[in-house]
């Protein structure tokens, strides 16, 4: 059943990004260009590109043709989860330590805020 899942979203979902999407991965892209002090060889047009493709993959699971702010969100999460120095993730609380919520829509508008926060987004819905 996962099998024909991938493979029905893979086949019918191209998503692209929103200009809300691609400010959010774009502005944690230049935080990260502008923290990576002491490793700056980690922050490379390779990551961007990945944020981009983390960010799609979402989407498609979402079953969305359109890269929404949650799915670029949700992109910096795994991104910042899978480093050992976070730009963000340190004060928000890494997703590979958490347990289950009992309401995860809660817990994501909780995340996206804090990160929506640390990049200095004025509007912060």
């Amino acid at each position: 059943m996962l099998r024909r899942y991938i493979h029905y979203v893979k086949e019918n979902f191209r998503p692209v990004l929103t200009k809300d999407a691609e400010s959010v991965i774009s502005s944690y892209y230049q935080l990260q260009r502008r923290s990576a002090t002491q490793n700056a060889a980690r922050t490379t047009v390779r990551m961007l590109e990945s944020l981009i493709r983390l960010a799609q993959a979402h989407a498609r699971l979402m079953f969305r043709n359109e890269v929404t702010r949650l799915d670029a969100i949700t992109a910096i999460l795994c991104i910042e989860s899978s480093m050992t120095t976070s730009a963000i993730v340190d004060s928000v609380g890494n997703a590979l330590h958490s347990n289950f919520t009992e309401n995860p829509d809660l817990e994501y508008t909780k995340q996206e805020r804090l990160i929506l926060e640390k990049l200095s987004f004025d509007e912060v819905s």
